[in-house]
């Protein structure tokens, strides 16, 4: 009578702090004490535990559905044999997220279709995992949230939202081209979370020397890339799109001739950039 007095008195507490699974879970943790002769150490420990899993799961959840993943593809899904310009011990360092706890950006360079989104989503879910918040847009989509926060003056807002998170993952930038009010909001983004020290991913089809063509002028081009490749390893991904090697397996495109598949593409990389930005 006493014992069940005293477990309901410790669920009352539990469910008064929060701690709502470790109150569900309380009287099959006892019945283990008896069954399996735990310490009251064990005991303790197994059901905080539940609980901070618990908490973890929901903390992971919540983080998935801010983050706008346009899919959930991890980096064990990722065909490595397909792509053997990408050094696979590369991706074995950067899934560990020290790149997280470091403030470096991750930047995957090649072209269309290499999968460098799917390597940006992978690394995004692994973060997540970690329990780190991210966010994840597109460059076009970028410019089009830009542009409706500008119509209705929020733009500090926005950058609010970009400027948040541990993990920032901008995708597809080299597609759209950036005019100057655009070019200068990216580059506050970026120059906000370089000086936070909080990492961001970011994919493009186009080399560092062709982002000229992206951004309105050579100065804001520098400095851009100035404070976004000083803590930063770059991917170059060479090889063809996995869209188009499923179309000439089917038939419906001819093959390459073999002296010319790859020709014109960057050879894998990972390249640190040590040099302090300008001021």
């Amino acid at each position: 009578m006493q014992a069940s007095l005293a477990c309901e008195a410790a669920r009352s507490k539990l469910e008064h702090l929060g701690l709502l699974v470790a109150r569900d879970a309380l009287d099959n943790v006892l019945e283990s004490v008896r069954l399996e002769d735990l310490s009251v150490a064990e005991a303790l420990d197994r059901l905080l535990g539940m609980e901070a899993h618990a908490r973890h799961e929901r903390t992971v959840e919540t983080n998935m559905k801010f983050a706008g993943l346009p899919y959930r593809r991890t980096l064990e899904e990722y065909d490595f044999g397909a792509q053997p310009s990408l050094d696979r011990d590369v991706m074995d360092r950067l899934s560990t997220m020290r790149f997280m706890a470091e403030g470096v950006n991750v930047i995957f360079l090649g072209p269309p279709g290499v999968g460098k989104t799917h390597l940006a989503v992978g690394l995004t879910l692994k973060a997540i995992e970690a329990g780190h918040k991210a966010y994840f847009t597109t460059m076009s989509d970028l410019v089009r949230k830009y542009r409706e926060a500008a119509r209705q003056d929020r733009l500090g807002r926005l950058l609010g939202i970009l400027a948040r998170p541990a993990l920032l993952v901008l995708d597809e930038v080299g597609y759209t081209q950036l005019e100057r009010p655009e070019g200068s909001f990216l580059f506050d983004v970026i120059a906000v979370r370089y000086q936070r020290q909080k990492p961001l991913i970011l994919t493009s089809n186009k080399s560092w020397g062709r982002w000229g063509e992206i951004l309105p002028d050579s100065i804001m081009t520098a400095a851009l890339l100035d404070r976004l490749l000083h803590r930063s390893i770059t991917v170059n991904i060479q090889g063809e799109s996995y869209r188009l090697r499923e179309h000439r397996k089917l038939g419906l495109i001819p093959e390459l001739d073999p002296e010319s598949e790859g020709r014109n593409t960057e050879k894998n990389s990972v390249t640190l950039k040590p040099a302090k930005p300008s001021r």
